[in-house]
């Protein structure tokens, strides 16, 4: 078998090309429905068919692409029902993560450090394509603190979806979603888990309401 081919970084090029068109999907260069061909994404990104076939299918998994045999791969459409689930799945997993991550920063189990660090960018003027990015290390990083990796991997591979949507409507509810992060902060630091879970689950639920309300505008939802 041969080696696997890598960037100048020492990582595969799957791996950027993954990334490359994740950050093109995010930025809204590509459209919901638009047809992904293989060679002029080749091209775009100056690799062989290859690795831009493996990011698809990475893609595919996450939730962006749908690969069907006869038609290749199409960039998934946002709908109600996806945003919904996205939301349902994170309330199964952050409420329960914050209890944990403050019952364990309040038995010196874990710093928390990164978190308020992570939050000082979140709380700083937002540079195009940052804030989504930012708030979302937030949340994993919660979920991080709570020492359950089988919650930290369901969580991740919603991530790029997250983000997708966050880009789309990131002047949603903006200075409400600072303050929030910041009574979430406070509660995890204080070791407070019950507040910390009852915070997170509404910080969560009052995000899907104006997220579907602006999502609703932007594709015309029934």
């Amino acid at each position: 078998m041969g080696a696997m081919t890598t960037t100048a970084d020492g990582a595969p090029v799957a791996d950027r090309v993954y990334r490359d068109l994740l950050r093109t999907i995010i930025a809204g260069d590509l459209k919901p429905g638009e047809w992904l061909k293989e060679r002029e994404l080749s091209e775009r990104f100056e690799v062989s068919r290859v690795p831009v076939r493996q990011a698809l299918q990475r893609l595919e998994v996450e939730g962006f692409v749908l690969i069907s045999r006869n038609r290749g791969a199409t960039l998934t459409p946002i709908t109600r029902a996806d945003v919904e689930e996205i939301f349902d799945a994170r309330l199964c997993i952050e409420p329960y993560a914050a209890r944990r991550a403050a019952q364990r920063v309040h038995g010196g189990l874990e710093d928390p450090g990164r978190l308020r660090d992570i939050l000082d960018r979140v709380l700083e003027p937002p540079i195009a394509g940052e804030l989504g990015e930012s708030n979302l290390a937030f949340h994993l990083e919660i979920v991080r603190l709570s020492g359950n990796r089988i919650l930290e991997r369901s969580l991740r591979p919603m991530l790029g979806r997250m983000e997708w949507i966050f880009h789309l409507t990131q002047s949603t509810r903006a200075t409400e979603h600072a303050e929030e992060h910041q009574q979430l902060l406070d509660a995890i630091f204080a070791g407070r888990g019950e507040v910390a879970a009852a915070q997170s689950y509404a910080h969560i639920d009052q995000a899907r309401i104006s997220i579907l309300e602006a999502l609703a505008a932007e594709f015309a939802w029934d």
